[in-house]
């Protein structure tokens, strides 16, 4: 097996590679999935779990298993051993389970650079907290205690772009029926005015596609490109939907929305007509 290239990295992250590196494993010494699941006597799902990195918490009982299986030894024991120790650790995300529906904050926090399209909302790194009480709001939460939690874990998920140690490098384009949806002026005029503070930051793109460009190339669902330093470690695109989110892996998806994400750009307003773009609907609103 290669390296484990993943200090630094979130929990979430850790049990991703743990995951990828047991397969490996199986497929080095060519045994099945079925192979597998009758020599140790566990059910397709337990396995399928595991491999897909869908545990909740990595078993060190199951791993050992599976080293003994598949002939791993030394060193390279130790690593996955360890490995499944640093990805039992809770992640801050984990507080907001109320918050979060899956484990999304955990592959953000260890992405390098997101990319991302919104044509609804603008980017969850980039929303004030007025911002985030009227989203919040709209999904049905009123209770005032719950309003202040869903602040309060939004605005930690965004300290990745802020932070001193290697910030993350955000590009971000959205539509502008996303800002245009602001009715209220005193939420548009203090969001507008955080999104021109941000985009001043030199880890930040922020890009405007006009209604004046009509259908364009590329419209159509939102979705998030995570990107990670590590060269062993694949990019993720994530599709958000009202019921869950489709994590993509393979390299033809990521390829295809790469492809998507270029497009985006290109008819989109280059950062600096973007920044006057927001600058005009300050003026608009005094």
């Amino acid at each position: 097996m290669s390296e484990i290239h993943v200090e630094g990295y979130s929990p979430t992250i850790k049990k991703r590679a743990l995951s990828r590196k047991l397969v490996a494993a199986r497929k080095e010494i060519g045994m099945t999935t079925t192979e597998v699941c009758k020599r140790l006597h566990w059910s397709p799902t337990k396995l399928n779990y595991i491999e897909k990195a869908k545990w909740i918490t990595p078993n060190s009982d199951a791993v050992n298993d599976l080293c003994e299986l598949y002939g791993v030894e030394g060193d390279e024991r130790e690593a996955l051993a360890r490995l499944a120790h640093e990805a039992r650790e809770r992640g801050w995300w984990t507080r907001y389970n109320d918050v979060f529906r899956n484990e999304y904050p955990g592959f953000e926090a260890s992405a390098s650079t997101v990319r991302t399209f919104q044509n609804t909302y603008l980017p969850g790194l980039l929303q004030d907290v007025g911002y985030i009480e009227l989203v919040t709001n709209a999904a049905g939460i009123e209770d005032p205690a719950e309003v202040r939690r869903h602040v309060a874990a939004r605005l930690q998920r965004q300290e990745i772009l802020t932070r001193a140690d290697n910030p993350c490098h955000l590009h971000a384009v959205v539509d502008e029926n996303a800002l245009q949806r602001l009715s209220s002026p005193s939420i548009r005029g203090l969001q507008v005015r955080h999104l021109i503070k941000m985009a001043d930051l030199p880890n930040i793109k922020f890009q405007v596609i006009p209604t004046t460009a009509g259908v364009y190339p590329g419209a159509g669902e939102s979705f998030t490109q995570l990107g990670y330093s590590d060269p062993g470690e694949r990019d993720i695109v994530i599709l958000e939907t009202t019921i869950d989110d489709r994590m993509l892996e393979e390299k033809d998806e990521l390829q295809s929305y790469k492809v998507r994400f270029d497009r985006l750009c290109a008819i989109a307003l280059d950062t600096a007509a973007t920044r006057a773009y927001l600058m005009k609907l300050i003026e608009d609103d005094e």
